[in-house]
């Protein structure tokens, strides 16, 4: 929703200049009558005659109650569809023909109305693609969009993207322009008629049918007009060959086997659901050819005298990372290889989703549909894991007008304030600007997407010295690309009742997991919380239980130095033990300190990390205070995160950060942490929300790290 905000901010702003005059185009408005998704069609058979064919057609991929689409979609239920005209069909039957996908009979065919020769991958790709199945949530309307993704897949697994833009709606006498809102779905799609409300959801009408590229991300890249040079390089280098993947087919075979199953846990107290796909997915930040060329980068000389003269390639013979500057392009270690994995991630990523944020300060927790980016007033950031042997950090912030790549924010920080403060960020501090689309051309791949950038991405000094000299806060569902490439980040099942379990092989970074590891994905799709209850960052959480061990890797550190890492607590009642070992060996890990204790049924836990509540009115006293738990290993939990109105994790003696690990890390080197319960019985609970990562310059430099 910022970039739209954003969108809209400079639109007005460009026509007040200009004399013109913005209005609202109130001619696509439907009136709600009653009706159901079939009865609308089917009342208007000159706009949506060919659809009710295809419906007709079609049966329904998951649903097996319905014996068509047709049938399903008259039926109740919440649905979005994005409906194709009759004129969108036929244009779409046209392009299809012209590339050989269906022959001149069906064609011919379909013109005297008579859709039962189309291919079945064929009409199943225009009515699945067209339509969201909401489940138990509401569908969606225009209010619930945002520049992005829609937070729930088509039922063809694709996400459904919406952009924006504008259109003349007249010309006065004075030669005033007014203009009228246009909203885009993925990228081609005009929406003619919005939110026609039916008893079963909301009908969108469109122009263009949706059809999302096949094409994987690598190859939309190489044969999209302006991303030519990149496309290029990501065959030079192989990696076109290795982004490749969509879909784990073993998982799929496995989910047969399980489907319809729900997991009750090992105690039954918890419903939960295996996921069903194991998608693989890539996110590619890309140059443009013209972004290139400004950087007087126009062939592979003039980019490898580019790389050597901004490139921060450290060499380190220990890690056998040897840069070479020939031409061996698919060694790891070569300078354009290493230049491109700095642009990829191994997962799929939307563009709202570049940055995950659910009740950061000043934006206490409430529906994510309904709240105000105007109140929230904080920068939020991921971290990603780029690919390639270096596994170099990559930090994505969201602020409110878009989001950038490896930004470094200057904060007015105080003990109540922390805003970024523009005036004293230079223009390198301010990163790199990441467009959600490419304009006209599509970037929206069967595995993933790519992003246009408006700088030229590489690994510099800047970058691991100042960028990620910080204290990195980590969410540990971001350590498994497979939660974002399978949506289940923040939105849990699709009838948000039940949590997910996760098996031993469906996470590539978990590199172990006992027999008997309870390993529950929690999502607050209730979006409640507070003091003593949901204290979690980005509200969610992995519970484990059982007598679990598992072993996990951890996110790699941007340069070689001390680092602390935190483990974020919320102890209660129920919580169990775990012993910690972290190290190079995942198969012989060395124990790190005593048991981690997160039970405070006895009101122990509090009393033994020496948490005393804020003082208001001394800063010097809670500084006291705070130096006082540190000596006991323990942290109050950030102001960052805030739990209700006026209650932040700071506020909580429970939402605690424990101290588990001090001691150096190698950049370029993989660290593997593992949790092993040390109590009897399957009913303890491990929590596990997030981490931080926190270099010594910040925890113990010249100045006293943030409360934050």
């Amino acid at each position: 929703m910022w970039l739209f905000m954003s969108i809209m901010t400079i639109n007005m702003t460009i026509l007040s200049l200009s004399s013109c005059k913005e209005k609202i185009d109130d001619s696509d408005l439907y009136t709600f009558t009653g009706e159901m998704m079939i009865d609308h069609f089917e009342a208007d058979t000159i706009t949506y005659g060919h659809f009710i064919k295809l419906l007709k057609i079609v049966t329904p991929s998951k649903n097996e109650s319905a014996s068509t689409m047709y049938n399903l979609l008259r039926a109740r239920g919440h649905y979005t569809c994005f409906a194709p005209t009759n004129e969108a069909i036929e244009m779409h039957l046209d392009s299809l023909l012209t590339i050989g996908e269906i022959d001149n009979d069906t064609y011919n065919r379909t013109k005297q109305g008579d859709f039962s020769t189309i291919p079945d991958s064929v009409s199943e790709a225009i009515v699945y693609n067209c339509i969201i199945e909401n489940g138990d949530n509401e569908a969606f309307s225009t209010i619930d969009f945002e520049e992005g993704a829609l937070s729930t897949t088509n039922m063809n697994d694709r996400y459904i993207s919406i952009s924006y833009g504008n259109k003349v709606a007249n010309v006065s006498a004075s030669g005033d322009t007014a203009l009228a809102t246009v909203i885009y779905v993925n990228t081609n799609s005009i929406i003619t008629e919005a939110d026609i409300e039916v008893e079963n959801g909301y009908i969108h009408k469109i122009n263009r049918v949706l059809s999302p590229s096949n094409s994987s991300v690598s190859d939309l890249i190489i044969n999209t007009p302006n991303t030519k040079f990149f496309g290029e390089l990501l065959t030079l280098t192989g990696w076109d060959k290795k982004m490749t993947e969509y879909k784990d087919t073993e998982w799929e075979e496995k989910w047969e086997e399980i489907r319809g199953t729900t997991y009750k846990g090992l105690n039954g107290n918890w419903e939960g659901v295996y996921p069903e796909h194991r998608y693989i997915g890539f996110t590619a930040f890309v140059e443009t050819d013209s972004v290139f060329a400004a950087n007087g980068i126009n062939d592979l000389s003039s980019l490898k005298s580019y790389v050597q003269k901004n490139a921060y390639y450290e060499d380190d013979s220990s890690l056998g990372n040897s840069t070479s500057w020939g031409d061996d392009y698919e060694n790891d270690y070569n300078w354009l290889n290493q230049f491109v994995a700095y642009h990829l991630l191994p997962e799929r990523l939307t563009y709202n989703h570049l940055v995950m944020f659910a009740n950061e300060y000043g934006c206490p927790s409430g529906n994510l549909k309904t709240r105000e980016t105007t109140k929230f007033y904080v920068n939020v950031w991921e971290y990603w894991e780029t690919l390639g042997v270096q596994r170099r950090p990559m930090k994505i912030t969201g602020i409110r007008t878009g989001k950038m790549i490896n930004r470094k924010s200057k904060y007015a920080n105080s003990r109540n304030v922390f805003r970024e403060n523009i005036s004293d960020m230079t223009e390198e501090d301010m990163g790199i600007t990441i467009s959600s689309t490419n304009g006209t051309y599509d970037n929206n791949a069967l595995n993933g997407y790519y992003y246009p950038i408006n700088k030229i991405l590489i690994w510099n000094q800047n970058v691991p010295n100042n960028v990620l000299n910080e204290r990195m806060r980590i969410d540990v569902t971001a350590m498994f690309p497979e939660m974002m490439t399978n949506n289940i980040r923040q939105y849990g099942h699709e009838d948000r009742t039940k949590s997910f379990y996760i098996t031993t092989d469906y996470f590539d970074n978990m590199f172990y997991m006992a027999d008997g590891t309870d390993f529950e994905y929690l999502p607050n799709t209730g979006y409640s919380g507070g003091i003593g209850s949901w204290m979690n960052y980005q509200i969610d959480e992995f519970n484990i239980r059982g007598n679990f061990d598992f072993t996990m890797k951890l996110p790699a550190v941007p340069y070689t130095g001390t680092y602390e890492i935190r483990y974020g607590i919320n102890a209660n009642n129920n919580r169990g033990m775990a012993q910690v070992y972290i190290g190079k060996n995942p198969n012989n890990l060395p124990a790190i300190g005593i048991p981690l204790d997160l039970r405070s049924a006895s009101g122990t836990l509090p009393a033994a990390t020496g948490w005393v509540e804020d003082n208001a009115n001394d800063d010097e006293a809670n500084a006291e205070i705070d130096k006082s738990m540190r000596n006991l290993g323990f942290m109050k939990g950030p102001k960052y995160i805030q739990l209700t109105s006026d209650k932040t994790c700071r506020d909580g003696q429970n939402a605690l950060r424990k101290i588990i690990y001090t001691g150096q890390l190698e950049a370029g080197q993989t660290y593997y942490i593992r949790f092993k319960s040390v109590l009897s019985g399957t009913s303890y609970e491990f929590f596990y929300d997030y981490l931080e990562i926190v270099p010594k310059s910040v925890y113990a430099g010249d100045e006293s790290e943030d409360i934050w």
